[in-house]
């Protein structure tokens, strides 16, 4: 009689054991997010004390998490007026929970003076509840631009 609860106890917890750690990872989300970025185009330009429009259609799959909005330098340091600063610009927006596809429309202030005018890169960042990742970048022109040789 012993035997036969140890050999039934020692078949249940293996058939437990197994089941628990099957392979089905179908439950898994691996799939990156999507942007679909309908302005800026790249290589807009903007004036000083302008508003930026930033419009995109975002989707995953199983849910949408967050978008990150970036604005940064793409020159390369090569600067004549050193008054000015490169601008940056970082935001963050969290995307109501259950959501496969969100409209994003978010506006930026660009500063009216103190800046360096040239080209920056207006990047998205996208991810989704699983944590995969998507981005899109484009260049876009802030100010006057003056071309030159040296």
């Amino acid at each position: 009689m012993k035997n036969s609860i140890l050999n039934y106890s020692f078949i249940t917890l293996s058939a437990l054991f197994i089941t628990s750690c099957s392979s089905d990872d179908s439950s898994l989300d691996t799939t990156k997010p999507e942007i679909n970025l309908i302005a800026p185009k790249d290589h807009d330009e903007f004036h000083l004390g302008e508003t930026i429009s930033i419009d995109a259609i975002l989707k995953d799959n199983v849910e949408l998490g967050t978008v990150k909005i970036e604005i940064h330098s793409a020159e390369d340091g090569h600067q004549h007026r050193t008054a000015n600063v490169n601008w940056t610009y970082d935001a963050e927006e969290a995307i109501p929970a259950g959501k496969t596809e969100h409209t994003l429309s978010h506006k930026v202030n660009i500063p009216t003076e103190g800046i360096t005018e040239g080209h920056y890169h207006l990047g998205l960042f996208l991810i989704d509840r699983a944590g995969n990742q998507t981005q899109s970048f484009i260049e876009i022109v802030v100010g006057e631009v003056y071309d030159h040789d040296h």
